[in-house]
């Protein structure tokens, strides 16, 4: 009866291990990152557009695209540039993984942040390993009034 029992406890640590292992192997990098990735943006869009005067933007769309072959995990948010180049978070902080490529990410505005005036420019920031990670932009990002009250980012 004991080697039953024996080989029962040495039968149950094999297979922990074996699923262990897998584990492992099923996310190899972890979301940690060897170096900061070079990161870029390739597109930012708002949902609604076009946007009526005074309505809360539902949503936004950016497409980032990293050189990394890591898996990085950040946190993202989109900040609004008011006077004097400083700049106001409008968005909620979003933690998501880059992967080589185009990576496709959602955020929501907060509650209390509008447009206002005749043109709003924004910028992504993001935080890898607790360090700023740049974002570079081809163009510059801006939401500006199209027709009586109407917003546009087209």
């Amino acid at each position: 009866m004991k080697n039953v029992n024996h080989a029962a406890i040495a039968l149950g640590l094999i297979t922990a291990l074996i699923l262990q292992s897998c584990a492992i192997w099923q996310t190899p990098h972890q979301g940690s990152c060897g170096k900061t990735p070079k990161l870029e943006l390739e597109s930012l869009t708002m949902f609604p557009d076009p946007l009526p005067e005074a309505r809360k933007i539902d949503q936004w769309r950016a497409t980032i695209r990293s050189d990394s072959s890591d898996i990085c995990h950040a946190t993202l948010a989109i900040v609004a540039i008011v006077e004097d180049g400083k700049t106001e978070p409008i968005t909620l902080e979003k933690q998501t993984e880059f992967s080589l490529g185009a990576n496709n990410i959602l955020l929501y505005t907060i509650d209390s942040y509008r447009l206002s005036g005749k043109e709003v420019c924004f910028e992504m920031t993001a935080s890898i390993n607790g360090n700023k990670a740049p974002i570079e932009a081809a163009q510059r990002t801006c939401a500006r009034t199209i027709d009586r009250g109407w917003w546009s980012m087209r």
